[in-house]
């Protein structure tokens, strides 16, 4: 949904092609906690009491187990938080 609403440039989108097979979304820094997000998805973010990350998939080639569903670019760093916090719950109602 959020690809096709953004011509499939969404901003930056990994994947696991293994495991739990989850999506991660890179939103600018300091912007995922701003919003309520529904169950099933979560920040993932640093707080005072901890650190989370995410692994980055190498650009070109492949790094396995992760994947780009939607690459980063010049004009597209990141994916619009708002938009995304709109698709999520369309998605989960």
């Amino acid at each position: 949904m959020l690809m096709e609403f953004t011509h499939f440039e969404a901003g930056p989108i990994v994947r696991e092609l293994a495991g739990e097979r989850n999506v991660y979304f890179l939103l600018p820094p300091r912007t995922a906690a701003g919003y309520a997000w529904p169950a099933g998805a979560r920040a993932l973010s640093r707080s005072g009491r901890s650190a989370a990350f995410v692994g980055i998939p190498a650009l070109h080639g492949l790094t396995w187990p992760l994947d780009w569903r939607s690459r980063p670019t010049a004009d597209v760093p990141f994916v619009e938080p708002g938009l995304l916090h709109e698709m999520v719950g369309r998605a989960v109602r």
